[in-house]
């Protein structure tokens, strides 16, 4: 009977001694559901625990290829850790695989797509989950992301184009040519097309008299070989040919050079290295518009740590200018376009 009444003593100290350490914790903050997501000022991103997920739409293109190892570079300078997805030129490959990375407790989703308006799933979910999405080579943000995308940065397409017209349209006129016959080469969604769009657009402007001959679908530099191809075999009058990235113009200039279409001009998109050594030796290949990949990169690791980290305000989009590689070197596009018209609104 005395040890029940010892164990049973003992019980009751124990339980006032747990009933004190309760009562001397400090209440928890309640949760503000009604309140707009905010950068937090304080993360794990300070310990160098930010997790990001990171999606390119393929490794297959140079560009890309600078714009990832910028973007890992960084990471790993701050301390962060990433996870990466290879759209592999497939917009159902990178919408599934940014799901994927959703679901793996990213705070931040940092990406690049050809196919906006089909991630609509993934800004969507990113929203509800309070993940941050940051965009690089892009400008355009649709209305139904705009509360999604912190922030995004990139050439615009129509302008790039634009530059590389009215730059394109000089030349012409300095040689006394008016009139263009022109192909244009590019994969089929709007990012290239815009590109077209901004390029032949300038050459009207600035006082080409523009016939487009055909658009060809590509996207790959066999695939762009192969239909200029036929391109040249079908019209014996063409001037030039637009690349709408740097695979287009490469592989039909791969054809004239098979075909020994000399005079026929090589106009390009994305400044590649395969591009500047063309355009170093004089060859046919004529100048190719530049973008700038790596700043791209940098800007967006910039933005992670002012807004995500530091909880300072950002301006939603920034845009990388665009340029002309030629002949005559990298030339900037204001310089370009001064004196010139302005691109127009689209």
């Amino acid at each position: 009977m005395k040890n029940v009444k010892k164990w049973i003593a003992l019980f009751l100290v124990l339980a006032m001694a747990c009933s004190l350490v309760a009562c001397s914790s400090q209440p928890a903050t309640p949760v503000d559901n009604d309140s707009e997501p905010a950068a937090p000022a304080e993360t794990d991103a300070g310990d160098g625990k930010l997790s990001i997920g990171f999606s390119l739409p393929s490794l297959n293109f140079p560009f890309y290829v600078r714009m990832y190892d910028t973007f890992v570079e960084e990471c790993e300078k701050r301390g962060w850790t990433y996870q990466f997805v290879d759209g592999n030129l497939d917009s159902a490959v990178q919408l599934s695989g940014c799901n994927d990375l959703i679901n793996k407790d990213i705070d931040i989703l940092v990406m690049a797509t050809w196919w906006i308006d089909a991630m609509q799933d993934v800004f969507d979910q990113c929203e509800q989950r309070g993940i941050q999405v940051y965009l690089m080579d892009n400008m355009e943000i649709p209305d139904v992301a705009k509360n999604a995308i912190t922030f995004t940065t990139g050439t615009d397409n129509y302008n790039a184009g634009w530059v590389g017209g009215t730059w394109a349209a000089e030349q012409l006129k300095a040689q006394g040519k008016t009139s263009l016959n022109l192909v244009t080469v590019r994969s089929n969604n709007e990012m290239p097309l815009r590109r077209c769009s901004g390029f032949s657009d300038a050459l009207t402007a600035n006082g080409i008299n523009l016939t487009i001959l055909q658009e060809y679908d590509a996207g790959e530099r066999p695939k762009a070989m192969t239909v200029i191809e036929d391109a040249l075999v079908t019209y014996n009058n063409v001037d030039m040919i637009f690349g709408a990235s740097a695979q287009d113009s490469l592989g039909a200039y791969d054809a004239c050079v098979a075909a020994n279409r000399t005079e026929v001009l090589a106009f390009g998109f994305d400044g590649e290295d395969d591009e500047i050594s063309l355009i170093d030796k004089g060859t046919q290949y004529m100048a190719t518009i530049t973008q700038d990949p790596v700043s791209m990169s940098r800007l967006v690791a910039e933005k992670i740590q002012d807004h995500y980290v530091d909880g300072n305000p950002i301006d939603q989009a920034i845009e990388t200018p665009a340029g002309v590689y030629c002949s005559q070197g990298q030339l900037d596009g204001a310089t370009i376009l001064e004196g010139k018209p302005a691109p127009e609104a689209k």
